[in-house]
């Protein structure tokens, strides 16, 4: 789930994925073209939260989930 500030700290019941499109200066957390589960965006601030840091979102393109997308975690 993700939370979102815009609904008042209320849980969506979705889950987003996104792929890493720039590793700059993260290549040793971070791979190119890899998917990546968020559990938390923070619109305001312009980051996504993933499981092992968060990262600004200029580094990731959304994509929709789809069976052949495993998404690391």
């Amino acid at each position: 789930m993700i939370y979102s500030p815009a609904n008042h700290g209320a849980c969506q019941r979705m889950t987003r994925f996104v792929r890493c499109i720039d590793n700059t200066l993260a290549a040793d957390v971070l791979t190119v073209r890899r998917v990546y589960e968020v559990l938390q965006v923070n619109e305001r601030d312009g980051y996504y939260v993933l499981s092992f840091g968060q990262f600004s979102m200029a580094r990731f393109e959304p994509v929709p989930y789809a069976e052949d997308n495993v998404p690391a975690r």
